[in-house]
């Protein structure tokens, strides 16, 4: 079941947006509509949300403050706004998609279908992964990964001064948004396909990819086809 969450402060645009969501979603889900920020975190604080549609100028005030708090949550962000210009800025710091208003079904549908399928919507634009620490809230740039392990619910990220950090999406989740340099080497990671220096036999069938930095990460009988056809281009 995915929990869909509308923040839309304009009542008959919200009330078209969940109209377009409710006739275009093809899974099972359920939806919450907030009003105003306030609300939204209200909800978010109660409930386990997994899909956010978030209107960035609520009561006129500027969203994108909020919205790199909001990229460093599990859930991920759809922004809808009519300030279009903005986009590129959305995408670097983790948003799944942006819809720019004046918005069809059409294209609800189509970010709806893009978050199912886990197509990846940024176009290479992601250079930031926003981090929940101790200290606050940390971006990561992308530039700075070596390769991404999967951790349960969370994805561990190895850099390249060898410190690691923690970032609040699942691996599958994540892929949704890196750019598509990166390549999945095995079900629990994923690493640059520039950043591979060879593929090394462990065993009957089993491989390592040697990273430049000498790192070594498995890879899998499925990937390492697609790895080496990546290599050979």
């Amino acid at each position: 079941m995915t929990r869909i969450l509308v923040c839309e402060d304009e009542p008959l645009i919200a009330k078209r947006l969940m109209r377009f969501i409710q006739e275009s979603v093809t899974f099972p889900y359920e939806i919450d509509l907030a009003h105003t920020q306030s609300n939204a975190f209200e909800t978010l604080a109660s409930k386990h949300i997994d899909l956010l549609f978030l209107d960035l100028n609520l009561h006129g005030r500027d969203g994108f403050d909020i919205l790199k708090q909001l990229t460093s949550n599990a859930f991920h962000t759809i922004v809808v706004s009519a300030h279009s210009d903005r986009a590129i800025e959305a995408f670097e710091i983790g948003v799944l998609d942006f819809i720019a208003k004046p918005f069809t079904q059409q294209r609800v549908r189509k970010a709806l279908d893009r978050y199912h399928q886990g197509t990846n919507t940024s176009s290479g634009q992601l250079k930031y992964l926003a981090i929940q620490t101790h200290k606050g809230l940390e971006f990561v740039s992308i530039e700075r990964i070596r390769y991404i392990k999967a951790s349960g619910i969370y994805s561990e990220l190895f850099l390249v001064d060898d410190s690691t950090s923690l970032y609040n999406k699942p691996l599958n989740q994540l892929l949704k948004l890196l750019p598509s340099n990166f390549i999945r080497t095995h079900k629990s990671y994923v690493t640059r396909i520039d950043d591979i220096a060879s593929l090394e036999k462990r065993a009957s069938n089993t491989y390592d990819a040697l990273l430049n930095c000498g790192s070594r990460i498995p890879v899998s009988r499925s990937a390492r086809k697609e790895i080496i056809e990546k290599l050979t281009v």
